[in-house]
């Protein structure tokens, strides 16, 4: 698909993204799969298939960055209920893709609010008793540029 944003603003987010720490990576994800559950419910009351095919794709594509970014060893019971929750977020987006269910796309999209929120907060609780552990503030290539649109 082309992307017609202008190019500085495409050089912008692809340095944000490439410069983001891994907390700020987690928030930047969960705020692309909920501006495309906006989206979704949009095309779903417009009935445009395509655009909600092409918007509940672009929400799978963050629920698997989030999902590969689990590290299951460490992150123990937490990482594991994690999972959990993406596994139905996944689950319950293709029920509603497949019913044309608003209600399901605005489940998701609550949750990942929700989720999103306790992100934030943990995060910036972390940075104000700096105590931050070393692999979430470091900056590494992400695969988020891939979702950036």
């Amino acid at each position: 698909m082309y992307d017609n944003r202008p190019y500085g603003q495409n050089q912008y987010k692809q340095t944000s993204v490439e410069t983001a720490d891994r907390g700020r990576l987690i928030i930047l994800v969960y705020d692309h799969c909920i501006k495309w559950c906006t989206i979704a419910r949009e095309a779903i009351q417009e009935g445009n298939i395509v655009r909600k095919a092409t918007a509940v794709h672009k929400i799978q594509d963050g629920i698997t960055e989030l999902t590969c970014s689990l590290d299951m060893e460490k992150g123990g019971e937490i990482a594991q209920n994690l999972r959990r929750l993406y596994d139905f977020y996944s689950r319950h987006l293709s029920e509603g893709s497949l019913q044309n269910s608003d209600q399901h796309i605005a489940d998701v999209q609550a949750m990942m609010q929700s989720l999103r929120e306790a992100w934030s907060q943990a995060i910036t609780n972390l940075r104000q008793n700096k105590e931050m552990p070393a692999q979430v503030t470091t900056a590494y290539k992400k695969s988020y540029v891939s979702m950036v649109g």
